[in-house]
């Protein structure tokens, strides 16, 4: 069963790296997928830059909405 995202509790969860872009939240896929524990390669996705550990790497990342519809198609 797939759990409810909601992104108040997203923003606040300190495990998952997001990033604002264009006034929209994406987050770091592979953090996602070990959150939800399912794969999300099949998510529209793009690179954005995040800082990791004080080193600024490029991930793939998605919107919410993204990530719910890839989900869904899985």
């Amino acid at each position: 069963m797939n759990k409810r995202l909601k992104l108040s509790l997203l923003l606040k969860d300190a495990t998952i790296h997001k990033v604002q872009f264009d006034r929209e939240w994406f987050f770091h896929l592979k953090d996602m997928a070990d959150h939800l524990g399912e794969d999300l390669s099949e998510v529209e996705a793009i690179h954005l830059p995040f800082t990791i550990d004080e080193e600024v790497v490029e991930a793939k990342s998605a919107t919410l909405e993204d990530i719910e519809r890839g989900r869904k198609v899985l």
